[in-house]
């Protein structure tokens, strides 16, 4: 007994440790494992690595990392530069948005003026040169001026030209176009086309321009550096075929190739450090250190120690998170998030073979080795009581198994019941497969596309059957397999010649499907006919034993399952209040790409276009309806979900990577063994909602104060139930004990948990 109540002690307070995120928090998941980008700062060294940014504190060794949720305007960057005289780092981001960004507090002004600018079409950013208080941005239109002391635009060159590289040389302008380099007076009104001019140089293609020891440098693509003092002859710098960049950074000129540092003092003192991997360079403070960006090697700091030898001083700094911002499903099993990073639709996206698992108990990462050959991974089925043990497949290769991370098999058309379509030359790149899932009896069923046996099974025992159905032979996209709780198999035929929704059951004989129920519906519909869908996009069963389904129409329901193998099934589709006051189907123009069931049996809904949705349990109520114009979001484009039923985080899996929202809603408990209350106490500073958990799901609450008058009540989500401490007047109520109370409709009522408010 001692050691049971030991364990239960333990379990709370690792609950309570996982439940630390507060619920309506966002928090972002972004890959950090490729670093191409440095900029030091003062005290800190920023870096941006797949798309995100991140810093190192040189004082006191911390990793910072940077995101919506921090502070950040936008995401997926393209560019950074450190103003050393106004303390800014100015960000680029890949959508022409800009962020000014203070250094110690990472305090962002955000210019949104390219972004949203009608006028220009193409809102590229190429390059940033800093110079006194300005920031001049080079992009695929002409040349915008920053002013960071007063954080503003000051002006902006239409020049109607590609410009990816500028500088400032004896009050002249000089900017790389791709037509060449174009030069203007800075005493000129710039603003207008006819004061730039093209400066002719014998040399080409000029990659990069900047200045240096009174000098115009500049980067030739193939061929190295040459310099120009004044009017004399354009002479060589450095004969070198692979150099990547050039940089000005505290009197020196820093240039690199993948695996060499070249380090000029002057226009004839050089160094060379020899690093693996070199992305990016700088040098702000100390002459003598250099913070390089090595790819996934991450951030490395190194220190001259002698004529052409450093030392390196700071190395592999990377996050320990996704190793790549792919998701294009997502599933949870055992507190792990599983997630496959490949693609499809007409062709394959040949993204390099993706799998991640995050343990949302420990917050570690597990990021699966990469393979040679295995690209375009869709989907993953863990093996029953083994997360170590998994089975991956490929729009393509087959279905791979792992365990422990290493691959022990690669079932295709050579090994397996699986097939590659017909024809196709070689065959071992076209055995395509979507959707992989266990059923309780831990035999693994499969989606084989552009076959004649879409429906493949590897058996517990081993052995492999084929599955035949005439009405879905040789379906261009088949999909995922959901498993429903009657035993029904719904496979969604997402698009092209055979699109729409196959139910089936095998009856327990999967060798023998002469006795098999099946029927595919090529269209849904409700009561006033044909849905009009063409894309079966996803499906889901919520804990009423309805099935939901996403098309490209907006949702349809399936409230009476059982019909589907009978041939007699019909949808139905939420309908709400347009901005005119007249019903309409809600969504009906959008994509729906996920759903998700939350604890409460709320639906989660992810759409191509419109955000993120949270819906009531019929969907008749919008609860929250999250886009990049009102939430940390990253992009208004979700391909998949899944929910943590235990904590009630919601990981979105986007087309820009991944993120997740804090619930509030859990699974609810068998009984009220295990229930708590975070924060407690509740605290004088603290503003937020109080969050009781581990309820029996649907619990009527009431909270008391230690008298027994009533404070306010309510019906848990699942099962879990927020206060805001609060009584029902709105009023925040005084220090003191709280009782909850909870009960469900078939049990009494009893005090759970206490909650101690402290004012």
């Amino acid at each position: 007994m001692k050691r049971l109540v030991i364990c239960i002690m333990v379990f709370t307070s690792l609950l309570q440790t996982v439940f630390a995120q507060s619920v309506g928090t966002w928090h972002s998941y972004a890959a950090y494992y490729n670093t191409t980008m440095v900029a030091e700062g003062n005290n800190y060294v920023f870096a941006v690595a797949d798309g995100s940014l991140y810093s190192y504190g040189k004082e006191d060794n911390s990793l910072n990392y940077y995101a919506t949720e921090t502070g950040l305007s936008d995401n997926q960057i393209k560019s950074i530069a450190f103003n050393a005289d106004e303390n800014t780092l100015v960000i680029a981001y890949i959508n022409g948005n800009i962020d000014l960004a203070g250094e110690e507090k990472m305090t962002v002004y955000n210019l949104p003026f390219l972004m949203n600018s009608s006028n220009i079409q193409d809102k590229t950013i190429n390059d940033i040169f800093c110079y006194k208080e300005m920031a001049y941005l080079s992009t695929n239109f002409g040349v915008i001026a920053l002013n960071l002391k007063r954080k503003e635009i000051k002006e902006t060159y239409i020049l109607n030209v590609a410009i990816t590289s500028l500088t400032i040389y004896n009050d002249d302008i000089y900017a790389v176009s791709s037509n060449g380099i174009m030069k203007a007076s800075l005493k000129d009104n710039l603003i207008n086309p006819a004061n730039w001019h093209y400066y002719t140089v014998d040399i080409s293609p000029v990659q990069q321009i900047c200045t240096f020891q009174n000098s115009l440098c500049f980067l030739v693509n193939g061929k190295g550096i040459y310099y120009q003092t004044g009017d004399q002859p354009i002479q060589q710098l450095i004969n070198a075929q692979y150099l990547k960049r050039i940089k000005i950074e505290n009197e020196k000129l820093i240039t690199f190739s993948g695996s060499e540092l070249f380090i000029y003092s002057s226009l004839t003192e050089r160094e060379r450090g020899l690093i693996n991997n070199i992305s990016d360079a700088s040098s702000l403070k100390d002459k003598n250190t250099f913070w390089l960006a090595t790819g996934t090697e991450g951030l490395t700091g190194i220190r001259r120690t002698a004529t052409n030898q450093y030392q390196t001083i700071v190395n592999n700094l990377a996050n320990d998170g996704p190793k790549r911002n792919l998701d294009a499903f997502l599933m949870m099993q055992e507190n792990k998030l599983y997630i496959a990073g490949g693609g499809r639709w007409t062709d394959r996206f040949r993204n390099t073979g993706t799998v991640m698992i995050y343990d949302t108990e420990t917050r570690k990462w597990n990021n699966l080795k990469d393979v040679n050959g295995f690209i375009d991974a869709t989907c993953i089925a863990v093996f029953p009581n083994d997360t170590s043990h998994y089975f991956v497949s490929t729009w393509g290769e087959g279905v791979y198994e792992f365990k422990d991370g290493e691959q022990i098999q690669l079932y295709n058309h050579l090994n397996s019941g699986l097939n590659a379509i017909p024809g196709t030359n070689p065959p071992a790149n076209y055995v395509r497969v979507e959707g992989v899932c266990f059923d309780k009896q831990h035999n693994l069923w499969m989606t084989n596309s552009e076959v004649s046996n879409v429906i493949v099974v590897l058996k517990a025992d081993g052995t492999w059957a084929k599955l035949y159905y005439d009405e879905i032979s040789n379906p261009t996209l088949a999909d995922k397999i959901l498993i429903a709780s009657s035993g029904d198999k719904w496979v969604n035929l997402v698009r092209g010649n055979q699109s729409g929704i196959f139910v089936f059951n095998d009856k327990g004989t999967i060798d023998d499907t002469s006795d098999d129920a099946s029927y595919f519906y090529s269209y849904l519909s409700d009561n006033q006919g044909n849905i009009g869908a063409t894309e079966y996009l996803c499906i889901s069963e919520d804990k009423n034993k309805e099935i939901w389904i996403g098309t490209n129409r907006g949702v349809a329901i399936i409230s009476v399952p059982s019909r589907g193998v009978q041939g007699t099934m019909s949808c139905s589709r939420i309908i709400i209040k347009d901005s005119n006051g007249n019903n309409d189907y809600f969504l009906k123009d959008e994509r729906i790409n996920a759903i998700a069931v939350d604890g409460g049996n709320r639906k989660w809904l992810g759409t191509e276009n419109s955000g993120l949705y949270l819906v009531s349990e019929n969907g008749k109520e919008v609860i929250e309806h999250f886009t990049v114009e009102n939430s940390p979001i990253i992009s208004n484009t979700i391909q998949s979900l899944a929910i943590n039923d235990i904590t009630g985080e919601v990981f979105i899996g986007t087309n820009k990577g991944l993120i997740s929202y804090m619930g509030d809603a859990t699974k609810g408990s068998e009984n009220y063994s295990n229930v708590f209350a975070y924060p407690n106490p509740v605290r004088p500073d603290f503003d937020d909602k109080v969050i009781v958990t581990g309820l029996m799901e649907n619990s009527n609450i009431k909270i008391t104060d230690s008298r027994g008058n009533l404070i306010v009540q309510g019906k848990s989500t699942g099962g879990q139930f927020s206060w805001n401490c609060r009584n029902v007047s709105g009023k925040k109520v005084v220090s003191g004990v709280y009782l909850v109370l909870s009960s469900t409709p078939n049990a009494k009522e009893s005090v759970v948990t206490k909650i101690a408010v402290v004012r």
